[in-house]
């Protein structure tokens, strides 16, 4: 994976608050169109973004602890379009979590666990790593 800050992205950076979710979905994705991305990828794209976005706004980060969300992205190889997201929130891989048992009932399911699946199944290939103190998620979107 190598640089953290992948020069060739185009990025975005915000604070960590739910009102500027907005700001990065329409940078990214104004990117993707910008590459002629499929419709039908760049609405898993925004779902996508949605989920880990909100997921660090919401728990990266300690009660009145401030931080920033880095969004990077670009055309990767060709047919590749690539998300690089990093912030500096408490520790978490979203790929060593299990997928939730989905034949469970409501009822009986644990909370939590459905949207790392939903990025999962959206996502083309999914990639975490955690180096220099902050969280480095890849996510790579087919066409």
């Amino acid at each position: 994976m190598g640089q953290c800050n992948l020069p060739e992205l185009d990025w975005i950076e915000v604070a960590a608050e739910h009102k500027n979710l907005g700001l990065v979905q329409k940078f990214v994705l104004d990117k993707a169109r910008s590459i002629d991305v499929l419709p039908e990828v760049t609405l898993k794209i925004e779902l996508v973004l949605e989920e880990v976005i909100l997921n660090i706004m919401s728990y990266a980060f300690g009660a009145g602890q401030a931080g920033t969300i880095k969004t990077g992205c670009a055309l990767g190889a060709p047919g590749l379009f690539r998300v690089r997201i990093i912030d500096q929130g408490r520790a978490f891989d979203p790929l060593a979590q299990p997928d939730p048992d989905t034949a469970l009932s409501l009822d009986n399911r644990n909370v939590g666990g459905l949207g790392i699946h939903l990025v999962r199944q959206m996502a083309d290939q999914v990639e975490y790593q955690r180096q220099d103190g902050q969280n480095i998620l890849d996510i790579m979107f087919a066409w």
